[in-house]
């Protein structure tokens, strides 16, 4: 991966996958973004989904605006998370869900997608070093 370019194989697409990620995935809160994700053994690329639901923010205009801040804040912090998966070699699919009924401004998306991201990295080193434990 080059850049901070998003590519569509870093799109979450499949179903069974979403199902996965929102029935037995962790969650991490960073209000108004919620990030549901699982962490996977095998070395794949990140993906990730964004939903702005539609009960919130019901103009459609608005769900857009909201998801292109939400994306450009991951495609803008996703590069704290990678690495670390990399070097442990394990993949993560992720899901961020906006829970806010008011429209965020860029910089608190960014914000908190910030420490969204660190909260994520902490499950994941702790998962991993509860693994290191048992073997």
């Amino acid at each position: 991966m080059t850049g901070n370019r998003l590519y569509k194989y870093e799109k979450l697409c499949s179903r069974t996958a979403i199902n996965n990620i929102f029935q037995g995935g962790k969650s991490a809160i960073c209000y108004p973004l919620r990030a549901a994700f699982t962490i996977s053994a095998e070395n794949a690329p990140t993906q990730f989904l964004i939903t702005i639901p539609k009960k919130k923010i019901r103009k459609a205009v608005k769900r857009v605006l909201l998801r292109r801040r939400v994306r450009e804040a991951y495609r803008l912090n996703r590069n704290r998370l990678t690495p670390i998966l990399n070097k442990q070699g394990k993949s993560i699919k992720v899901a961020f869900v906006y829970l806010s009924d008011e429209i965020a401004d860029y910089d608190t998306i960014n914000t908190k997608m910030q420490a969204l991201m660190d909260k994520i990295i902490a499950i994941v080193e702790k998962e991993n070093n509860k693994q290191e434990e048992q073997l």
